[in-house]
């Protein structure tokens, strides 16, 4: 069984996480979307259980 310490300190590291991330600036947090597209695609193509619809799953396109 977990020990009930091991599981406040995983609790308190996540809510720090996510509010770091909340913090972030806005066009980092885009750029982070996109990555995740990327690997979503990446792993989707790699699955053939889960085609690509191209209608459907396209990855955002950043001008910088």
């Amino acid at each position: 069984m977990m020990n009930k310490k091991y599981i406040s300190h995983i609790a308190e590291t996540k809510a720090k996480y996510h509010k770091q991330q909340a913090n972030l600036p806005f066009e980092e947090k885009i750029k982070i979307i996109v990555e995740l597209q990327k690997i979503d695609f990446e792993m989707r193509k790699n699955n053939k259980k889960k085609a690509i619809d191209n209608k459907f799953h396209r990855i955002w396109q950043i001008k910088e």
